[in-house]
């Protein structure tokens, strides 16, 4: 069991700086609708680009990473 609880915790670590460094390198999608240009954006028909599956990519590490984390919790000493 202790082997399977420190292999859990070096997983939960590494897909943390993933998660991290896919955070920081995610442009700013802030800009709001009366940016210049967020109009012709807001109404096209746009494919889902790099940012939107960095999006889902960073949103599929954050649920990972909270199911590991609560399995490594409630794992039994």
């Amino acid at each position: 069991m202790a082997v399977l609880t420190t292999v859990l915790t070096w997983v939960v670590i590494i897909v943390a700086v993933v998660f991290i460094f896919l955070v920081t390198i995610q442009t700013t999608r802030s800009e709001g609708i009366f940016s210049p240009g967020a109009a012709e954006g807001m109404y096209a028909k746009a494919k889902p680009g790099f940012d939107d599956n960095l999006s889902r990519l960073t949103l599929i590490l954050a649920v990972v990473f909270f199911v590991l984390s609560a399995v490594i919790a409630y794992l039994p000493q």
